[in-house]
């Protein structure tokens, strides 16, 4: 008697499996709401964007060399700085998709107060002398760069990213002061004598500029993002005009060059997103 039961019940049961299937072919009331995916296209935070940033240029120590024919053993820095500088910059991008957007900047930094001192021994007067040489000038730099960014994902609306960039940077050195004052060393101490003062002349140079960059992105709407910014950035060198003495001479065939221009940038500035599309959400049949 229990089979027979059995039997029935899953014969029931395999029958109204086939009429709601049936049943539901034929638009039965019974069929459950259907899913329409949205269809493909492009990231709703890409297209072209514009850029603009301001920052400061934070100086790291160049190295600078004296080029002077009168001292065939060279000079020694002992002291070198360079000041922190403003900068601006504008660019203009593509976004990829969410995670790969490239964009090409032109950048101006203002000036950057350079200063130095250099060490070396000569004569004066047929006696022994230690020379210090004092160097005062400016350094300004407008640098062009191909960039490219990785989006690290969203989060809350805030973007981090890591990127890279190369270009060319013309990096200008303004006239440079030089004041030099030798110690003739006697027995009984070190004695200065006057001082030899003469001016370099200003000088620019085109060079291959090269920068990494990190820092996080905020959607503040669609179309408009906040963004703050590091980047190191590496400007080359550059090198003075030739030294024109204030003791009436032409020349002093005297030159200073600065190398490894680099700068540790913090900056903000904002994205604005010229053809930025809304994802589509999902469409339920009823």
């Amino acid at each position: 008697m229990t089979r027979i039961v059995t039997s029935l019940l899953a014969t029931t049961a395999f029958i109204g499996l086939v009429t709601a299937a049936q049943a539901a072919d034929m638009g039965s009331p019974l069929r459950g709401p259907a899913v329409v995916q949205p269809l493909t296209e492009s990231s709703s935070s890409g297209g072209w964007y514009l850029r603009g940033d301001v920052g400061v240029a934070i100086a790291t120590r160049p190295t600078l060399e004296d080029f002077d024919g009168g001292v065939p053993g060279g000079k020694r820095f002992i002291q070198r700085d360079m000041t922190d500088a403003p900068k601006v910059m504008l660019g203009v991008g593509y976004q990829f998709n969410d995670y790969l957007r490239g964009d090409i900047t032109g950048e101006y930094m203002g000036s950057s107060r350079l200063r130095g001192t250099a060490v070396y021994d000569s004569t004066y007067g047929g006696m022994t002398s230690v020379n210090y040489q004092d160097y005062d000038t400016h350094i300004n730099a407008l640098t062009f760069l191909a960039n490219g960014y990785i989006d690290l994902g969203k989060y809350s609306g805030i973007t981090p990213y890591v990127g890279a960039g190369v270009g060319a940077s013309y990096v200008y050195m303004g006239d440079v002061t030089s004041n030099n004052t030798a110690y003739i060393v006697t027995p009984t101490g070190a004695y200065p004598t006057p001082s030899d003062r003469g001016i370099m002349s200003s000088n620019g140079k085109w060079n291959f500029a090269w920068a990494l960059h990190t820092g996080m992105s905020w959607d503040v709407t669609q179309n408009f993002k906040v963004d703050v910014g590091y980047t190191y950035k590496n400007l080359g060198k550059v090198t003075s005009g030739n030294m024109n003495c204030f003791s009436g001479a032409s020349s002093c065939n005297e030159q200073l060059t600065a190398k490894n221009l680099a700068f540790h940038d913090v900056h903000i500035g904002a994205r604005w997103m010229l053809d930025s599309t809304p994802a589509r959400a999902p469409v339920y049949w009823p």
